[in-house]
């Protein structure tokens, strides 16, 4: 990776956070996995698409107050960072 451009280490990063995207789309997935990806979106600016991920997870995970505070805590900071 220390090898690649910047170009080449940005499309990396995309796709994987695209593959992870379709993964809990369609299979789903565990609360930290959710979490990581709405602060992967809000690391690369996409903040509406962090906010969306971020009300998908939390009727998934509704009744679970543990995985609501940890998607709620990772959509915070994308907020803060913005």
């Amino acid at each position: 990776m220390q090898q690649m451009s910047p170009e080449e280490r940005q499309q990396m990063i995309e796709g994987m956070v695209s593959g992870l995207a379709d993964r809990l789309a369609t299979e789903g997935g565990s609360p930290p996995e959710w979490a990581r990806l709405i602060t992967a979106l809000g690391v690369l600016g996409r903040v509406e698409q962090a906010r969306a991920i971020h009300a998908e997870a939390m009727q998934q995970f509704a009744g679970d107050t543990t995985a609501l505070d940890m998607l709620d805590t990772a959509f915070t900071r994308v907020e803060a960072n913005q």
